[in-house]
């Protein structure tokens, strides 16, 4: 779960501790397109969904929710490929899936900072077309009888280099797309893809892999990068001349990966919301990682009654991002942030509770603190990522992302091992404490920096000045 935070009362001024360099006034945000006033005729005072009012967010929103679906039926057809094909094991199938990771934690911020620099939309585009080629030479490999483990090891890391790219330029460009009110709104679209492709995407997979074979079913996925490229360019919105500066080597590029450094742990409401979210996303990742070896191990379950609370328990999710606006605009983003992670902590400190009951009561104990999770993560998400780029100038936004998302996302990973790590010295249920014990950290980040009292924008004293 991602995360956000305000300075409290005792802040200092932005140009004393939040600048990176000589202070320059951030550039207005352009003018979003489409027609984003409310409606004039009285009957009603809420506008519409920015769906039907932003043209181009529309045209965004939708390619990057067909790629995302695609993603994730290369979730479970590219392991399958591995394994099917060469017989791969557990050590195979794992490097495959980190060669797809490591681009996040050792590329972002350098990403990061040509984010800032280049077109965003174009970035995205490029994204889109090298991962539709490099996914689409498996399936055309192993139809010619030339597809090897380096070919996927290599896609795989090609793959998530352009994955950080996009990210990256996705994030930077929303703010951009969009009015700053509709903000939360086109959040919480993003995150209702996000949230329908985990659900409906991983189980498609496992059926197109079945019905066509793994290799066909990458080539779906491939196809869904080529429809997003396609409905990119028919996005009308252009992003205004970014300003150049004179230095351009390898020096000007250190200098602007210290910079993004500097703007994301120098600005105090930055700062809170990536200790947040890393906190956060650790402990999540930690349970996901252990309550499958716990229902077998500890609670005796099998697999129809553990594949039972997964599903039944992460099937929430969808629920929390159809009402993630609703939520976070009635209660308040920092309110909102401050229930989400409570809830977590509660969650994960149910789940040794689990053992006191026969086989029901534990199923159910499961059940509920999955789907306390799950409805939670895109409810915090659609808060959090808002009040980043409300907090954050589109000049700085690639900077800033690439800092944070290697510690962010990086805890996905930490998550799992630290979890194991615990769970084979002192046990599963002690692994679950530290889970809701971190997230605890995560909830006195936010009372830290006094992120509850923000409701639906980030005042100007708190936003980040660049330099």
């Amino acid at each position: 779960m991602t995360s956000t935070n305000s300075s409290s009362g005792t802040g200092t001024t932005p140009a004393a501790s939040e600048s990176a360099g000589a202070e320059v006034s951030p550039a207005p945000p352009p003018e979003p397109s489409g027609d984003t006033s409310p409606p004039t005729d009285g009957t009603s005072t809420k506008p519409r969904s920015v769906l039907f009012r932003n043209r181009d967010f529309a045209l965004v929103w939708g390619g990057e929710s067909i790629s995302l679906l695609g993603s994730e039926i290369s979730v479970v057809a590219l392991p399958l490929l591995a394994v099917i094909t060469f017989g791969e094991g557990a050590f195979g199938v794992g490097m495959l899936i980190a060669a797809q990771w490591v681009p996040f934690v050792v590329l972002a911020p350098l990403m990061g900072v040509f984010t800032d620099r280049l077109d965003r939309r174009m970035l995205m585009q490029l994204s889109n077309a090298v991962r539709f080629v490099v996914l689409g030479s498996l399936p055309l490999a192993w139809a010619l009888g030339s597809l090897t483990m380096v070919h996927l090891y290599v896609a795989a890391l090609v793959k998530g280099v352009f994955d950080v790219v996009f990210q990256l330029a996705y994030q930077a460009y929303l703010p951009q797309l969009l009015a700053r009110e509709d903000l939360v709104d086109g959040n919480a679209k993003t995150q209702l893809s996000r949230s329908v492709a985990l659900i409906f995407g991983r189980s498609g997979g496992g059926a197109l892999v079945s019905a066509l074979g793994a290799a066909r079913a990458i080539t779906v996925d491939a196809v869904s990068y080529l429809l997003a490229a396609v409905a990119l360019g028919f996005v009308r919105f252009r992003e205004p001349e970014k300003q150049q500066t004179a230095a351009r080597g390898l020096s000007a590029t250190l200098a602007d990966l210290r910079g993004g450094i500097t703007m994301t742990f120098g600005n105090r409401l930055l700062r809170y919301l990536t200790l947040m979210a890393t906190f956060g996303n650790t402990a999540v990742s930690m349970v996901l990682a252990m309550i499958i070896v716990f229902g077998y191990d500890d609670l005796g379950l099998s697999a129809a009654q553990v594949g039972l609370t997964l599903g039944v328990g992460g099937a929430p999710v969808v629920v929390g991002a159809i009402l993630s606006r609703r939520i976070n605009e009635r209660l308040g983003i920092g309110r909102t942030l401050l229930m989400t992670h409570s809830m977590l902590v509660v969650a994960f400190a149910l789940l040794p509770v689990s053992q006191a009951g026969g086989t029901g009561f534990a199923v159910a104990v499961l059940i509920v603190s999955q789907g306390i999770s799950s409805f939670t993560t895109p409810v915090g998400n659609v808060g959090v990522m808002t009040l980043i780029q409300k907090a954050t100038p589109p000049q700085a936004m690639g900077r800033v992302g690439g800092v944070s998302l290697p510690l962010v996302w990086g805890a996905n990973a930490v998550g799992p091992l630290l979890g194991s790590a615990v769970a084979v010295t002192v046990g599963n249920s002690a692994a679950f404490y530290l889970a809701s014990a971190l997230a605890l950290c995560a909830v006195l980040w936010i009372l830290a920096g006094s992120v509850t009292r923000l409701t639906d924008d980030v005042p100007e004293e708190m936003r980040l000045v660049v330099g």
